[in-house]
């Protein structure tokens, strides 16, 4: 079988994606920032579209697939076979160097105390932030995902949508949102109850895709001809689109105030799929996607000096922000 035929016939996934999606699948939605509901179309994918709102310029997709958030309420045993070599203790996952990154980005501005991630998945994150000296808990509304975090890593998760949980005010040091904020449909709302469960001295930590990345991304695409075979807003899933100016004035809205914004390390994701149909999450051999890996390194060295020099990027591939309540 070819790898081609393989790639559009084969791929096993456990999430609830669609290749495309009809009218009765997507759903209009107005700008989740300022609720204008008058947009330029930058680009359709897989019957979706993302859209730049023209009173306050935050990229969203619009329409939007139907229950965009519950695209991971999929199979557990599915989910559980792209990483068991993982949960075996046999393979690494192909994040933790990013994790690890990222909690010690975080332990600059905290070194310790009561951590809350916001969207668990199946823990990775979760648990290298306990390895780091945190007290943690999660929040997954996937129950399949929350149920191989608790039984797999021992952490403790609370299986509920965040704003439907029942969490202490004024509790926690930390709260992460890591690759989890662009899933959001309802990103005031969710900030707003993160504002209610952080300490006053506490600190948020957010990573998400960089919009203007992708936007560049998109026009590079259309001049060679390759957009239209390209996933590059990932719409089927994320549904909002940040660039460091709309994530500020999001931030800004709830009551936060921005206290750092880097780009964090490159994701090389395995392309275990292209290969073998399934999705694994352990790294694949660097030579099998040593050109993308290439890229993803210089644009997150030209991404770091062109933020710094102009406090927007249309290098780097993500963006991650510390935030913290306004005084």
């Amino acid at each position: 079988m070819s790898i081609e035929k393989l790639k559009k016939d084969d791929y096993i996934h456990g999430g609830t994606q669609k290749d495309f999606y009809d009218e009765n699948q997507r759903e209009a939605c107005r700008c989740p920032l300022c609720d204008a509901d008058d947009y330029t179309i930058l680009g359709t994918e897989r019957g979706l579209s993302v859209v730049k709102c023209n009173s306050c310029k935050l990229i969203y997709t619009n329409p939007r697939a139907n229950n965009a958030q519950e695209n991971y309420f999929g199979d557990a045993d599915t989910f559980y076979n792209e990483a068991r070599l993982i949960f075996k203790g046999k393979k690494v996952h192909h994040r933790d160097r990013n994790y690890e990154y990222e909690v010690k980005k975080i332990k600059k501005y905290k070194n310790g105390g009561k951590l809350l991630d916001v969207g668990t998945n199946m823990g990775f994150f979760l648990r290298k932030a306990r390895e780091a000296g945190f007290e943690t808990e999660g929040v997954e509304p996937s129950p399949a995902l929350a149920k191989i975090a608790t039984e797999n890593w021992g952490l403790k998760i609370h299986n509920s949508f965040l704003e439907q949980a029942t969490l202490p005010e004024n509790n926690y040091d930390v709260i992460t949102l890591i690759d989890v904020f662009e899933h959001v449909t309802n990103p005031k709302e969710l900030l707003k109850k993160n504002y209610s469960l952080l300490k006053s001295d506490g600190i948020m930590a957010i990573k998400v895709p960089n919009g203007d990345y992708n936007h560049f991304k998109m026009k590079l695409g259309q001049l060679t001809g390759k957009d239209k075979k390209m996933d590059i807003w990932d719409c089927y899933e994320h549904v909002v689109h940040y660039t460091p100016a709309t994530f500020s004035k999001m931030a800004e809205s709830c009551g936060y105030k921005i206290k750092k914004c880097f780009i964090p390390l490159p994701i090389h994701s395995p392309v275990w799929a292209n290969l073998v149909g399934h999705y694994y999450q352990y790294p694949s051999p660097v030579i099998l996607d040593w050109k993308r890996i290439l890229l993803r390194n210089i644009f997150y060295h030209l991404g770091k000096i062109e933020l710094v020099l102009r406090g927007k990027t249309r290098f780097g591939l993500d963006l991650m922000f510390i935030i913290e309540k306004k005084q």
